[in-house]
């Protein structure tokens, strides 16, 4: 049996993508290689996607099984290029690291920036989604690392806690209600302005307050912290992000919060890594580097 790192590299590529042709777009190789070296692999292996209409492929079985394997064996090649390089020990590498929105906006460019610091030839290529689909992308094992503010029960998935962070209420300054402690009840007529369902600041809205509410009104959801904030400073509503988000802005005069008797918005941010896939020197360093960050002065 002759398997090459090559056809492991391609078998990945087509399982993240569902497509022999956009794996091969990928890894900047032609289709009909991509194909080749695929069926060469399923020689050895047996049949490892099961074939859809349209070209689409996703895996049996026995892929499954492979693409933890194959992962490895892919990092740990690109580990030995760089851990022999001349006094390298694990000081050079790429990251995939993906963070949910108000983490992503708000903390990862300044940690990021105190790390490359410390680490210049390490470099992290960061997005920013919500948490459903970074946990989707590290169960498919697309990228390294993820930083999310929402819960996670996958049992591939291991959860490490790191920070908490507290949601406040947000409305324009002009609101008649800014600055004030009111009731929960008080609210049930107010237009809302929220993130996007899959979020983890919707997620706890409406864990705590939208059961409490009944049905509030959600006038807009909205896929970014930003334009949450934004909308409410127009005075199309009110919403619910994190203080990570708006502390400037309120301290500035162009937003104010509302303060609500009885009501508790704290939650937890987590590092989220695949149990199955197999963990580099710098994956570990940049997970060690985030967990033991300090940011006392970052919220005044």
């Amino acid at each position: 049996m002759h398997i090459t790192l090559r056809q492991l590299e391609i078998f990945k590529a087509v399982a993240q993508s569902g497509r022999v042709t956009a794996a091969a777009e990928s890894l900047f190789i032609s289709q009909p290689a991509a194909s080749m070296a695929l069926s060469e692999l399923e020689k050895h292996l047996g049949p490892l996607f099961d074939r859809h209409a349209g070209a689409s492929m996703t895996l049996n079985d026995s892929g499954r099984s492979l693409l933890p394997m194959a992962a490895e064996l892919i990092d740990r090649a690109h580990e030995i290029e760089t851990q022999f390089i001349e006094g390298s020990c694990y000081k050079e590498g790429t990251l995939k690291l993906h963070a949910s929105s108000t983490i992503g906006n708000n903390l990862m460019p300044r940690i990021l920036g105190d790390f490359f610091k410390e680490f210049p030839h390490i470099r992290a290529e960061l997005a920013v989604e919500n948490t459903r689909s970074i946990q989707q992308r590290i169960l498919a094992m697309e990228i390294d690392l993820g930083v999310v503010e929402g819960s996670c029960l996958h049992p591939d998935i291991e959860v490490i806690p790191w920070r908490e962070d507290e949601l406040v209420i947000i409305c324009h300054p002009d609101h008649p209600m800014a600055g004030k402690t009111v009731d929960l009840q008080s609210l049930k007529h107010e237009e809302w302005i929220l993130r996007e369902p899959g979020s983890g600041t919707r997620e706890l809205f409406d864990e705590v307050l939208a059961t409490r509410l009944c049905t509030p009104n959600v006038i807009m959801s909205l896929n970014r912290a930003e334009a949450v904030k934004q909308a409410v400073m127009e005075g199309l509503g009110i919403g619910c992000i994190s203080n990570l988000a708006i502390w400037r802005a309120r301290d500035a005069g162009l937003l104010s919060t509302i303060n609500v008797s009885d009501l508790t918005l704290n939650r937890h941010f987590y590092l989220l890594l695949n149990r199955k896939k197999y963990r580099s020197g710098v994956i570990k360093k940049v997970s060690e580097f985030i967990l033991q960050w300090d940011d006392e002065l970052l919220i005044r």
